[in-house]
């Protein structure tokens, strides 16, 4: 029997625009109502989850940045947070300058201001139009509070998002956990080593009581394979990259097909 859901946001519980159907909200909503623990699973940081109580009716605990961070979304408090260490962390960007010198890096940091720090070239996709401090890898992880590290190819190094995390993973495995969230975004996401969805997800649910079989995750893209592994019943929506359809045990409408109300919906009938 199915107690705790772990959803992922994007490209799963939210549409295409960003926006949450009705559908899904009214299932959340069902969930609550019928005792099926549900937990929202993200790569993205707390200050992108700031919107999602009131978009969702959720307010309760999220797992972010990818495993590295739990927040409290009803008072916006950092639970707990896994950090990078130092020397670990500079040792991944040597290694990564090896493959594409004109790589560039970013960080997400466990911090109430200044929580994300980019180099001097960094080029942001979503927030083109915020000011956010320039500062050297150095600088970075001098702060020890670097929960996520991000990295973008060279203008020529000529890599989607697949095979970029393929080279990565050639020169970096073993240092930390590495995965990428957007098959249209090519971005590198970096976190303690055996810091992941899935490891995240799993010490939830032992917090709660919850055994593996009694777990549903469900997701859409690289960074969600190790929670649609570790759970009993994991589940890929159809716009899900391939390898996470391949590690899925149900295959679900898409996201704008309001597919994490097709599966509260499921578990609550069973």
């Amino acid at each position: 029997m199915i107690r705790l859901l772990a959803t992922d946001l994007d490209g799963t519980l939210l549409q295409s625009g960003g926006t949450v159907s009705d559908e899904n909200v009214k299932a959340l909503a069902r969930a609550a109502e019928e005792g099926l623990d549900v937990v929202f699973v993200t790569g993205r940081p707390p200050r992108w989850m700031t919107d999602i109580p009131s978009m969702t009716g959720y307010r309760g605990l999220a797992i972010c940045a990818n495993g590295a961070l739990t927040m409290d979304l009803a008072s916006g408090e950092i639970l707990s947070a896994t950090h990078i260490d130092a020397q670990v962390g500079l040792e991944v960007c040597s290694l990564l300058r090896e493959v594409d010198p004109g790589i560039t890096f970013a960080a997400e940091l466990s911090l109430t201001t200044d929580n994300f720090v980019l180099d001097a070239t960094y080029q942001t996709r979503w927030e083109r139009n915020i000011e956010f401090p320039r500062m050297s890898v150095e600088q970075m992880f001098d702060t020890e509070a670097v929960i996520k590290l991000m990295a973008r190819p060279s203008e020529h190094a000529n890599v989607n998002a697949d095979s970029f995390l393929a080279s990565a993973l050639a020169v970096v495995d073993g240092h930390v956990d590495v995965t990428h969230s957007d098959i249209h975004n090519v971005l590198l996401e970096m976190s303690v080593l055996g810091v992941n969805k899935g490891t995240g997800l799993e010490r939830y649910a032992i917090s709660l009581g919850h055994d593996a079989h009694q777990v549903s995750a469900v997701g859409d893209m690289p960074n969600d394979i190790e929670m649609i592994r570790w759970a009993g019943r994991g589940a890929a929506v159809a716009n899900a990259h391939h390898e996470v359809k391949a590690a899925a045990d149900v295959h679900l409408p898409s996201n704008d097909e309001h597919a994490v109300a097709v599966l509260i919906n499921s578990i609550l009938s069973n």
